[in-house]
């Protein structure tokens, strides 16, 4: 007959085994997971360096694109606050087709020649209402016109097409001023005898550089 005291006794024994087992099993647990967390931790780091260089990329600096309105004696001011470059002024208008169609010349040109002393002004003959105004600086937000913009303007009886000399009111049309301001150069579709072709204009944007100031 087996004794009571001995299975009490071996009962005892292994329930102290499983219980150590067990705590044994739990603290392993915990290490395992803090060494998942601590391991896991690292893959952030790209992300972090991801961000610090988006921080780091700089937008391009952008040239803003401004409309002056000016009556034809401001624009002589104007004219004259160029003096010692050569100045090509296109005179256009958002209704004439030709001259949207040929404008992109005229950014090309600022471009190409503003470093050889070349100056631009772009001069649109439209109407000078709000609406207007913001239709014509669009246009140029869009050919990225990085030069002086004027709007003509006149006095309600008078018509900017004459008191800016425009031939006939026709469009295009342009003008080159050498060094000193003196008008050198006329390109003007009021006379159908004298067309001109935008190889004409550089040219002669080429010959006005290389004048010497004097």
């Amino acid at each position: 007959m087996v004794d009571s005291k001995s299975i009490y006794q071996h009962i005892t024994r292994i329930g102290s085994h499983t219980l150590s087992v067990l705590i044994l099993g739990i603290i392993c647990w915990g290490c395992s997971s803090n060494t998942s967390t601590e391991t896991s931790q690292p893959e952030a780091e790209p992300a972090a360096q991801s961000e610090n260089n988006s921080a780091e990329i700089k937008p391009e600096k952008t040239v803003e694109i401004t409309l002056t309105l000016s009556d034809a004696e401001g624009f002589k001011e104007i004219l004259a606050k160029q003096n010692g470059k050569v100045v090509l002024v296109d005179f256009w208008a958002t209704w004439c087709v030709p001259c949207i169609k040929n404008f992109h010349h005229t950014v090309e040109w600022n471009q190409k020649y503003a470093d050889q002393g070349l100056s631009v002004i772009s001069v649109s003959m439209d109407e000078s209402d709000e609406e207007t105004q913001q239709a014509v600086l669009k246009f140029l937000e869009k050919e990225d016109a990085q030069f002086t913009n004027v709007l003509a303007t006149a006095a309600d009886d008078q018509d900017p097409m004459d008191t800016f000399g425009i031939d006939g009111g026709a469009l295009p049309h342009y003008r080159i001023y050498g060094r000193t301001g003196k008008l050198i150069k006329k390109f003007s579709f009021a006379d159908p005898d004298k067309l001109f072709t935008q190889e004409d204009i550089e040219t002669a944007i080429q010959e006005a550089l290389k004048q010497k100031p004097e």
